[in-house]
């Protein structure tokens, strides 16, 4: 289903990990905002075994496998995967796997619980983050959870600021800076992307530095299989 040269590969990830590598702490702090909204969750449904798709230097996956969970995590950077795996405990519940998420997914049908995905589905255009999901309702276990949380069209002005030149690609559609690729969600957007699914939440976020200036604005979404 992948549709090459739509969306940032492997080199400009390599590219990005290899330049954040010296800030990884920071990097795991912040990552954490975004998983920390989904623990309730998954506790109150009883998920066990979870897939963290694009998983970059493995923040989420590490800290729900400190929580006991079974964890997957995915990734198509080579980079990003050792980061994770000199993160990681050996003692700890979590496999990390290199592979590009618009491609079928390496995983037996109904193997996880619930799949997390922060920051990652809006790096694809529109039809094959549609694929995407779909393959994840296949990994999933009837009743399964997606919890995800990808930029809305409110971060289109902040993150044009901070990524320069823009190209736009198409509605909503941009690569950004140096290649990165980003498409901005609205709610008709997040609603349409897990149309067929039990929608469980949906709600607009917007995080902050601490000085109080715009980080990032997103969508925060929950949804089950059916």
């Amino acid at each position: 289903m992948t549709e090459r040269g739509s969306y940032s590969g492997p080199a400009y990830w390599d590219d990005y990990h290899h330049a954040s590598a010296s800030c990884a702490g920071t990097r795991r702090t912040g990552a954490r905002i975004w998983l920390e909204c989904f623990l309730g969750t998954l506790q109150e449904h009883r998920s066990q075994r979870i897939l963290d798709l694009g998983c970059g230097s493995g923040a989420d996956a590490i800290a729900l496998a400190r929580r006991g969970y079974e964890t997957t995590g995915v990734d198509i950077s080579p980079v990003a995967l050792d980061l994770a795996r000199q993160a990681q405990d050996a003692a700890l519940p979590v496999e990390f796997v290199q592979h590009d998420v618009a491609d079928p997914l390496p995983f037996a049908d109904a193997r996880y619980d619930a799949v997390v995905s922060n920051l990652t589905l809006h790096m694809f255009p529109a039809s094959l983050a549609h694929a995407i999901v779909a393959e994840v309702a296949r990994c999933l276990r009837p009743g399964g959870l997606l919890l995800f949380h990808v930029n809305s069209i409110e971060d289109i002005p902040f993150r044009i600021a901070q990524q320069q030149p823009a190209v736009r690609l198409g509605p909503g559609f941009y690569r950004l800076g140096k290649g990165q690729t980003m498409r901005f969600f609205s709610e008709d957007c997040c609603r349409e992307l897990v149309s067929g699914w039990t929608l469980h939440r949906l709600e607009h976020v917007v995080s902050r530095r601490p000085d109080g200036a715009i980080q990032k604005c997103a969508w925060r979404c929950i949804a089950g299989k059916n």
